[in-house]
């Protein structure tokens, strides 16, 4: 279509790329990444910190960038400029570059020069360019004015899948290429008698039964590495492949990844290869894997990259992460496993238990009763005390805290508790609290004022000892503040307890897999609201006398809350307290994240940890706001992150059903285990993070489903926001007064991700991820926008409530909280809160004997999400969450307490079909009230209206009772139904104009787009009962279609005024529309460069910078447009 007139305004530009990194080549100590057209330039500091120094927008134009080659300098010097080579697809450009320190200048570019073929391999030969083509030839090129000088075909003109291009002339030029029938062809284009000759294959080389993707040649040893679509890794020993009819030789076969081999490259003493299985691995030249690299999500890593001097290697994956990683013997200092050598003449007794007193100093008791301190700044054992009582059996617990406090305590089979300073063990105390066996100690620390030692004894009983420092430091008092008293169960002791802030409870996790609520002290118990009773002594059977200065015995106290079995019958592993909630691990390999309300434990959501961790130890908060969880895998302990799905520390100690310990401080963590009569100990510096650096973190593994925008941030300059060299497109002064724009974007990788776009820099940042769902995310909807202060408040933050939903029929609703944080790139950071959770198929759960029912549409997907908010002053309600459904029903839920209780209220199933989309609007006119519409959408085509107020007004008919109790309510039938399209509607908007009516737009399947203006008519009062029943009455008024406004699928529409509109398909192109004049007008049109989008959100920034709009599908582009 053309455009009508001389209408080019607005003319859409693109912003930022994120986008699968194809391509990777350190140059010197900078990195340059191609990420779609745009080329990345990065700062490899060798101190460790890593800087973007410039993005270089659509250099390769509609190319995707899939390598670059540096032409080599006489004198090897390119710390100040460079010619570089860029190809990709068709595309290649030469372009010269001036950089410095922290700046990147351009001095020279070539024109874009489309070929003929598919660019697999460039190499700087003298001067000029020779290209390896994907019909097996090489042309040879002339970069200063663009011609082509020589093309040479081979006789074999197969289809290649790689190639590889080897020599300084193009006397010695030789190309081994890798045929689709699974071979090497080796061949001299330099041989050819006259142009355009073909060439023979020179050699012919099998082994692979799978497509070659990738190959690497070392010149100084003679080696060729290949990888296959066969999942293996190939080592040949060609010799100087320059000189022809040299003999080949296979001589390493490797097999380590578990799909497609994507890259290799081959290093002086390693070979590096990646993989669609998402795994860089480390290889000798004799085939043994020396390393492994976990991290990236999604479809696998695309581009590798290596920095020999410093041992780095640099990958780039499918989620748009980049990562560097160090070899062996240049990783983290302190990595790897150590034996602590206790075994020894002077230490009699075999190990019995062990623990962590801080990160440097381990705690080890014998069956001899002695105990023993290994500092490993000292490096040696030192017994500190040897007790005859502790020889059968005993029990061993360090205090928490970064140094353990300097206290640990000793348990034994006859009721005997030792608290045992560390630095002056003579002013051990002894404490006898049972007439039987000890079962379990555990510490509880509040800050630094209170400690509280737990003791499990016969018949349920807990013994709470108070432990105090004398004023000279020397001295230790132990004091018996009161005893609690399990629920009844066969395996009766507690495993696990913290304080709950402020400290007036204790959360304790039992065998039983029960979490308790007891209060801190015996005068909690007499508060009336704790509605529970003290047992007295002679009710709690199985007690023994209390010595060590106690004259009364303690009331027993029975937890206040209770929840039984919460992680069945293996019991619950550990207890921590943060931000306001409480998180339990047990070992059926869920956490659960409760709340305390009312002095009642509530759950809040239960997660399962990673694939094959059934044994959840513990939780870590880490410094990012992030959590990591603690667990064993098989024989494995492990450090997982839900946030990036990566598994940061393993150790292979043999399981956890032995003697461990674990202790993380911000500069180190370490993992102590008993093995073969030994102290193992685990060290890594830093703390729980990645044993890698992030240069850019991953977005999404797989394909972005929904994008929505929550709100602006407006930082100062006191927060100095970074900022790259301004892009070229934008016009001085329009950068935008400090604003970041948060974005929410959710995926099939069943996350969702929060994003920070600022507006100055044309960078985003990942604040957080949620990993609560089981399965795809494909709808957002979002409410309660506001600043963390409150509307008086004018501090910069933003905070909004969230709801998410996907397949599985399940659904979240999480708080956001963003506020400044100038420690991080993005100068903020965002905590999230969940409140609450709802899947359809949670009463089938309950059921017994569900193995012998049929389950209804276990598979229902919710497609679409809107918010329907109502009236302030409507009292009982809070707003409700329209969903469109697979299983053809659109259902209301409602959100109530700030999104703590989320039920399903009603539904219709008036479409009979799959629902795909959903939108609400309002419709205020004067002297009437405020209307709040539903309109859903179907893969029929048709679209529907519903009067949401008079549906929700009591005594209203339109909410018909449901059948049985705990049925949600039916919905009646729609107030207006419209056949707008012959096949799916993919997107829909609505927008009030200046009469009073609506302006509705909806986009097909068949790239048709629809629009019409809605009426709202209210009947007058003498035409009813009473105001109670006016009932709205909707009709069209005007009605337009554009049949072939796209060439694919309308997945993104938006009306941003009563005279435009933008459009977004699968055919990649942003098209605006002028309306108001009839039919909608085309009136220009830009080609993005994300595939398959499947959303798009719009909105204003600032009058400065105008309008953003981000697409998601197969990664995530941000385009503005000036008003």
């Amino acid at each position: 279509m053309d455009a009508v007139g001389d209408f080019v305004w607005p003319q859409a530009t693109s912003e930022l790329i994120l986008l699968p990194v194809t391509g990777l080549e350190c140059v010197g100590d900078r990195l340059l990444a191609g990420e779609g057209p745009d080329l990345l330039v990065y700062n490899l500091d060798f101190g460790g910190h890593l800087q973007m120094v410039k993005r270089v927008q659509n250099l390769l134009g509609h190319f995707l960038i899939h390598g670059f080659r540096v032409r080599p300098e006489p004198k090897g010097d390119l710390d100040s400029e460079a010619m570089i080579a860029v190809f990709g697809s068709k595309g290649l450009r030469i372009v010269k570059i001036s950089w410095g320190q922290s700046h990147l200048r351009e001095l020279w570019r070539s024109g874009l020069w489309n070929m003929s073929d598919w660019i697999w391999d460039v190499r700087w030969l003298e001067g000029n360019i020779a290209l390896a083509l994907g019909h097996n030839s090489v042309v040879l090129y002339d970069p200063v004015i663009g011609c082509m000088l020589q093309d040479v075909p081979c006789t074999d003109r197969c289809t290649l899948s790689s190639a590889c291009l080897i020599g300084d002339t193009w006397k010695e030029l030789t190309i081994v290429a890798g045929a689709v029938s699974n071979q090497l062809l080796v061949w001299y284009p330099a041989t050819a008698l006259t142009d355009n000759k073909p060439v023979a294959p020179d050699r012919r080389v099998s082994g692979h039964v799978g497509v070659i993707f990738s190959m690497s040649y070392l010149e100084s040893k003679g080696l060729l590495a290949t990888a296959s679509e066969d999942r293996s890794v190939r080592i040949w020993k060609v010799g100087d492949l320059r000189v022809p009819g040299g003999r080949v030789q296979n001589i390493g076969h490797c097999f380590g990844h578990s799909a497609r081999v994507w890259q290799v490259k081959l290093l002086e003493n390693y070979l590096i290869s990646a993989g669609e299985d998402c795994v860089c691995l480390v290889w000798s030249h004799e085939g043994e894997i020396l390393q492994a690299f976990r991290g990236h999500q999604g479809r696998g890593i695309r581009a590798l990259a290596a920095h020999e001097r410093q041992a780095w290697v640099i990958t780039g994956g499918d989620d748009s992460g980049i990562r560097l990683w160090h070899l062996v013997g240049r990783g983290y200092p302190g990595l790897g496993i150590s034996a602590l050598c206790f075994k020894s003449p002077s230490r009699p007794g075999a190990l019995k238990a062990v623990t962590l007193a801080g990160s440097w100093r381990v705690l080890a008791v014998t069956d001899t009763g002695a105990l023993y301190l290994y500092d490993l700044e000292v490096k040696c054992w030192e017994q500190l005390l040897e007790d005859n009582r502790f020889q059968s059996y005993s029990l061993l617990e360090a205090a928490p805290g970064p140094e353990g406090f300097g206290l640990c305590a000793l348990a034994n089979g006859e009721g005997l508790v030792k608290v045992v300073p560390i630095n002056t063990p003579t002013a051990a105390v002894d404490q006898n609290l049972f007439s039987g066996k000890v079962h379990s100690l555990s510490w509880a620390l509040r800050g630094y004022e209170e400690l509280l030692l737990l003791a499990s004894g016969p018949g349920g009983v807990v013994a709470c000892l108070e432990i105090s420092a004398a004023p000279t430091g020397k001295a230790i008092f132990v004091k018996e503040r009161c005893r609690y008293l399990l629920p009844p169960s066969k395996q009766r002791w507690h495993t696990c307890s913290a304080f709950l802030p402020p400290g007036d409870f204790l959360v304790c996790g039992d065998r039983r897999g029960s979490v308790l609520l007891f209060p801190a002290r015996p005068s909690l118990f007499k508060n009336p609201g704790l509605r529970n009773k003290a047992i007295t002594e002679a009710e709690a059977p199985g007690a023994g006398d209390s010595s060590g200065g106690s004259e009364n015995v303690p009331t027993r106290l029975v937890p206040v809350s209770t929840l039984h079995s919460l992680h069945g019958k293996q019991g619950v592993t550990s207890i921590t307290c943060h931000g306001g909630y409480v998180y339990s691990t047990g070992r059926d390999g869920t956490y659960y994240q409760l709340f305390v309300h009312g002095g009642q434990l509530q759950p809040v959501l239960r997660q399962k940890a990673c694939r094959g961790m059934n044994w959840v130890a513990g939780l870590r908060m880490v410094p990012d706001g992030s959590m990591v969880i603690l667990g064993f895998h098989a024989n494995e302990f492990v450090v997982w992150s839900p946030r990036s799905h990566e598994k940061l520390h393993m150790v292979n100690c043999g399981g956890g059903h032995r003697s461990w310990a674990f202790s993380d401080t911000e500069a180190a963590i370490a993992f102590a285990y008993l093995k073969d009569g030994d102290v193992m100990l685990y060290r890594a510096l830093g703390g729980c993070t990645r044993p890698n650096v992030i240069l850019r973190e991953g977005l999404h593994g797989r394909e972005i489903t929904c994008v929505k925008r929550v709100g602006t941030v407006t930082l100062g300059p006191e927060f100095d926001i970074p900022c790259l060299e301004p892009p070229d497109y934008l016009e001085p002064g329009s950068e935008g007064p400090g604003l970041i724009d948060i974005v929410i974007t959710c995926s099939e990788d069943t996350t969702v991700c929060v994003l920070a776009l600022p507006t100055t820099t044309g960078s985003a940042h990942a604040l957080t991820a949620v990993c609560n769902h089981i399965s795809s995310v494909r709808a957002l909807a979002v409410w309660g926008i506001g600043s963390p202060g409150g509307p008086q408040d004018s501090r910069p933050g933003l905070t909004a409530h969230v709801v998410s939903a996907g397949g599985r029929a399940e659904m979240h609703c999480f708080s956001l909280m963003v506020t400044p944080d100038p420690s991080t790139p993005s100068r903020l950071t965002c905590h999230v809160m969940h409140l609450s959770s709802h899947r359809l198929d949670e009463y089938w759960d309950r059921q017994r004997n569900r193995h012998r029912k049929v389950k209804v549409d276990p598979e229902t997907r919710y497609m679409s999400l809107a918010i329907c908010e109502f009236d302030s002053d409507k009292p009982g309600y809070g707003p409700l969450v329209a969903a469109a459904c697979s299983d053809g029903a659109v259902r209301l839920f409602l959100l109530q307490d700030s999104g703590r209780i989320l039920h399903l209220l009603a539904e219709t199933f008036h479409h009979k079909r799959c629902v795909l989309k959903v939108h609400s609007f309002t419709h205020e006119a004067p002297n009437q009230r405020r209307r709040l519409i539903l309109c859903s959408a179907a893969t029929d085509g048709s679209l529907a209206f519903w009067d949401l107020t008079t549906a929700m007004d009591r005594g209203s008919t339109t909410l018909e009772s449901p059948a049985h109790p705990g049925l949600p309510y039916k919905l009646g039938t729609p107030c207006l139904t419209v056949q707008a399209h012959s096949c799916g509607v993919n997107s829909l908007h609505t927008l009030p104009t200046p009469e009073g009516h609506h302006l509705v737009a909806s986009g097909s399947e068949d790239g048709s787009l629809h629009v019409f203006i809605l009426a709202v008519k209210m009947p007058e009062l003498e035409e009813t009962d009473g105001e109670a029943k006016l009932v709205p009455q909707l009709c069209v008024l005007e009605e337009y279609s554009v049949p072939c406004a796209h060439a694919a699928h309308v997945t993104g529409l938006k009306i941003l005024s009563p005279s435009l509109m933008v459009s977004a398909s699968i055919d990649q192109r942003l098209t605006f529309w002028r309306l108001g004049q009839g039919e909608p007008t085309f009136m220009n049109s830009t080609v993005y460069h994300v595939p398959d989008v499947a959303d798009m959100d719009c909105w204003p920034v600032s009058p400065e910078f105008g309008h953003r709009c981000a697409l998601g599908g197969q990664g995530l582009e941000v385009y503005n447009w000036y008003d």
